[in-house]
């Protein structure tokens, strides 16, 4: 048996719906102890947050151990969704993704450039830079519009535009496209704070594509008075300055 469209976004919607239930009936719970309280945060899953989130969330951890930690992914869209709607009260992002919110507190964690994912023994993985014009003739892939910040569709468009003879698929999950690269099924483009290199699988070769790129944290703005959520911003900074 198979889901129809209509069935597979009902079946996404309620999944989300029944996390948002069991979430306010923990909750609930927990108004009974005051010493314990929850945080949802709202990732993407991308091969950086799966490096890095962990260690960080334990320094967290160890300072607030009765904190009861949730975590959640989702595209981009539907993160921003979340955070607006109450479901996250923190979510991990680029800062080009959150220029239409406006009431929103961002953090930032680290800066970057694009760079393209290269199978390691692909000609253009020994080079330092690449022209959006060495890509072409390349069998390209490249991130649904619904897994990319407005930075990455700009560059996306670009070279959907401009590079000749491309060979292009499509994927809306991160960790499959990085999974396709190393494979060989392709060469992507990503930030290079996304990008994890394996010296014998994977090379992120930097673009010569000149964008503003920043990744971080972001809140409502009612809520980073709220000493658990700030807490836990300014303990991702700490953990962030130190690699």
């Amino acid at each position: 048996m198979q889901l129809t469209k209509n069935g597979k976004l009902f079946y996404e919607d309620s999944k989300s719906l029944i996390n948002s239930y069991n979430k306010a009936l923990q909750r609930t719970r927990n108004s009974f102890n005051r010493e314990q309280s929850n945080l949802t945060i709202g990732i993407t899953d991308t091969p950086l947050e799966q490096a890095i989130l962990p260690e960080m969330i334990k320094a967290f951890h160890r300072k607030y151990p009765n904190c009861k930690i949730f975590l959640e992914g989702f595209d981009h869209n539907r993160l921003k969704h979340h955070l607006i709607d109450h479901d996250s009260d923190v979510i991990f992002t680029t800062h080009d993704d959150i220029t239409d919110l406006a009431e929103v507190k961002y953090y930032h964690l680290f800066s970057g450039h694009f760079v393209a994912l290269v199978p390691a023994d692909h000609h253009l993985s020994e080079r330092e830079e690449l022209d959006l014009d060495d890509l072409a003739g390349e069998k390209i892939l490249l991130m649904d519009n619904n897994w990319c910040p407005p930075e990455q569709l700009k560059l996306q468009e670009t070279i959907r535009k401009k590079v000749d003879d491309l060979d292009i698929s499509y994927v809306n999950d991160v960790e499959i496209v990085s999974l396709m690269v190393k494979a060989g099924l392709g060469i992507t483009v990503m930030p290079s704070f996304v990008a994890i290199e394996k010296a014998d699988e994977i090379k992120a070769v930097k673009l010569n594509y000149p964008a503003p790129l920043d990744y971080g944290l972001v809140c409502r703005k009612k809520d980073e008075t709220d000493p658990l959520v700030l807490a836990f911003c300014q303990v991702m900074q700490e953990q962030a300055e130190g690699m």
